[in-house]
């Protein structure tokens, strides 16, 4: 599975990231690739939260990092992708030298004025 290695500078997970960079329904597009607000995980068809740098649609998306980091084990494309080796585990936590990350997808919306489900 492709995927940044590291949040991007405009990476909307990372708490340094200036806020409201995307629209509030853009977020709410979003919401479907993290758990659910039980707490269970992404439904099965979910999509990956791919990073905004990525040329959607060319097959050139990359999961974002902050996502993984955060979401990445809510989602069960990764967790077989995982399993399979096309990623390793160290994906799934933030790495050395990050910036702080929010803890949940709705820390995240919430902080960049997005509207609450």
């Amino acid at each position: 599975m492709k995927h940044r290695k590291a949040p991007c500078r405009e990476c909307p997970w990372r708490r340094d990231a200036e806020p409201g960079k995307f629209p509030a329904e853009r977020y709410e597009v979003l919401r479907g690739t993290c758990r659910d607000e039980g707490g269970g995980n992404a439904g099965l068809g979910a999509p990956i939260f791919a990073c905004h740098m990525g040329e959607p649609g060319t097959g050139d998306d990359l999961a974002c990092a902050g996502w993984l980091a955060v979401e990445g084990w809510n989602s069960v494309h990764v967790r077989i992708a995982i399993v399979t080796g096309q990623l390793p585990t160290c994906v799934l936590q933030p790495g050395e030298r990050w910036p702080a990350l929010y803890g949940s997808y709705e820390e995240l919306t919430e902080a960049n004025g997005a509207p609450s489900p």
